[in-house]
This record gives structure tokens, sequence and C-alpha cells, in this order.
């Protein structure tokens, strides 16, 4: 009898052993499970991040859409973005089911309160270092919304930052509903995506500066036509290379008795008007040895066919990407210079 009680009592232990390492390893296999499946939403959102980049325009849609895609892709229980300017912290986009965490949260966070500056939010944008909480609930440093932050659901957080020309300017929040969610790999792919984003960043301002820059060259040049054409002393744009009028301005115009269109594209040698053929030479000479002309006498044919003195100058400049000078000229009272 007491063999048989011990008989079944070793089975019992082996049954126990056995059981034992059966769920054992049947939690690794659920553990691998969750952490594939959690690493494949990460690729996902990192994946549908970044096609989305690549045609967004503006900082705070762009917050917007990384959220959703977090929320949509990665099943974030609610994902954030505070945006830095100065020392405020704008809370500029949010996504997720547990969004009643953020209703009694400012939208606008004061950097230099004192009971602010402690918290993970605050650390990440002055540190530009990526913060974790595995254990939301149980962590002493947790903020003060944390009883919100339990009640919906929220179990981890991770705070990833976002830079803007190399320096922290602002820092996506995600809340999951499991704790010890974060491991190694997917805060990896975080670090990605924040890097991702800071890129996306540094294209948007990029594209800015750019139209900026065209918009500032398109009002000068506005500004340039109107002196241009509104000048009462005759000039004009001739390129460099091939010695054509680019441009030609109505005081030119109505000295020679020609309308723009007329002029403008056309070589200056081909007119029967205009400074008279010998002493072109001798200005495109001062133009060739000295790089510019400044005051030189010269003849035109005026449009009645007479000859007239005049003071002509040419100053280098860049027209249109073309190698062009600038020829303002001067009618002079008196005899007809002699240039032999």
């Amino acid at each position: 009898m007491n063999a048989a009680i011990a008989v079944m009592l070793a089975m019992a232990a082996c049954i126990g052993v056995l059981s034992w390492r059966l769920i054992r390893q049947r939690s690794s296999q659920d553990q691998a499970r969750l952490r594939a499946e959690r690493l494949g939403r990460a690729l996902l959102t990192l994946s549908r991040a970044n096609r989305m980049m690549l045609s967004i325009e503006d900082e705070h849609e762009l917050f917007r859409e990384a959220c959703r895609i977090c929320v949509d892709a990665g099943h974030a229980r609610l994902a954030t973005v505070y945006l830095k300017d100065g020392q405020l912290a704008h809370r500029v986009a949010s996504a997720g089911p547990a969004a009643e965490v953020l209703r009694n949260v400012p939208t606008t966070l004061d950097l230099d309160d004192p009971a602010f500056q402690t918290t993970y939010t605050a650390r990440v944008l002055r540190d530009g270092v990526s913060a974790l909480s595995n254990n939301y609930g149980l962590d002493a440093q947790a903020g003060r919304w944390r009883t919100e932050a339990v009640a919906e659901g929220v179990r981890a957080i991770a705070w990833v930052p976002v830079r803007r020309g190399g320096e922290p300017t602002a820092v996506l929040m995600l809340c999951a509903g499991e704790p010890d969610f974060f491991d190694g790999e997917l805060m990896a792919l975080l670090e990605e995506l924040g890097a991702d984003l800071s890129h996306a960043l540094d294209l948007i301002d990029g594209r800015r500066a750019r139209q900026d820059a065209v918009r500032e060259i398109e009002a000068g040049r506005d500004r340039f036509q109107r002196l241009f054409q509104s000048a009462p002393v005759p000039m004009a744009i001739v390129s460099v290379a091939d010695r054509r009028i680019v441009e030609a301005n109505q005081a030119l115009c109505q000295r020679y008795g020609k309308r723009v269109e007329d002029v403008v594209g056309t070589q200056t040698a081909s007119h029967a008007y205009g400074v008279i053929a010998s002493d072109r030479d001798l200005f495109y000479q001062t133009l060739q040895t000295q790089g510019r002309v400044r005051g030189l006498q010269l003849r035109v044919r005026l449009a009645d066919g007479t000859i007239a003195p005049v003071m002509l100058s040419a100053e280098p400049m860049d027209y249109l990407g073309q190698s062009c000078v600038l020829i303002p000229s001067m009618e002079l009272q008196g005899d007809i210079p002699s240039t032999s």
C-alpha cells in the first residue's frame, strides 16, 4: 500500500512538473507571439508614417497624422505630441481611445513651472533623450494625471524626442494598455520613428526656406522691374554672351520710336538706330578690358536718323540666370564727340 501511494505521488509530481513546463512553454510562446505582434505593428506604423511624411507641408498636420497612425497601425491607447515654443510646450496633436486622459490636462505647459520640470515630458524636451515607464500605475515619477491615465487603461508610456535642426523641439508620447509593453527592440523602432519625424520637420523647414527665397526673389524682381520701367533714363539689359537685348525700358523705346517687344530679344548690332557701329566696338572693347563701363561718351542714331551724343555706362549683373550688363544712357548737349 505504501509502495502504491509512493508511485501515485511520484506520478503526480511528474504530471505537475510536466504541466508546469507546458504552461511555461505556452507562456513563452504567447510572449513571443505578443512581442512579434508589437514589433509588426511598430514596423507598419513606421512604413505608413514614412509614406505620409513625403507629402506633409505643415508640422501640425505632420504630428496629427503621426498620432493617428500610431493609434490605427500601432494600436496605441493614446498618442499625443507636445511642441516646444520657447519656455512653453503646446499640445498640438492627439489621438486614441484613451484621449479622455487629456481632458483635465492643460494644452499648454510651462517649462519653467517647478511642478512640471521633473515630469517625463519636460525631461525629454529638455535633454532630448527618450524615456520609458513600463508600469505607469506604480511609477513613483508618474505625473499628477496618473489616476486618469490608469482609469483609461494606460499601463505603459514611452516618450520619444523629435528634433528640429538637431535640437529637441517636440515629444511624442505613446500609451499602451499592457505593462512591460515597450521592450528594447520596440523602443529602437520608436527612436527611428522620432528620427523620421525630425527629418520630416527639417524637410518642411527647408521647403519653407526655399519658398521664402523664391518669393523674395520674385518680390525683388518686381521691384526692380517697376523701377527699371519707370526710370526717366533710357536703359537696357544686354546679355554679355551674344549681345542680345534681354530687357529695354520705356524711356529707351521712346527715344527710338519702338515698342518693347520690337527690341527685346534682338541683338544690339541688328538695328539701324542706336550706338553707331564704330562707337559700339569701342564700348564693347572697354567692357571686355575693364569689366564695366563708366561714363563713356559715344554717338547714337535716333529714330529720325539724326546722330546725337550720349554718355553710356555698363554695370555687370546676373539677370534670369544670364551674365548681363545694365546699360543706362544719358543724352548730352553740345558737339558730337569724336571717337577716332
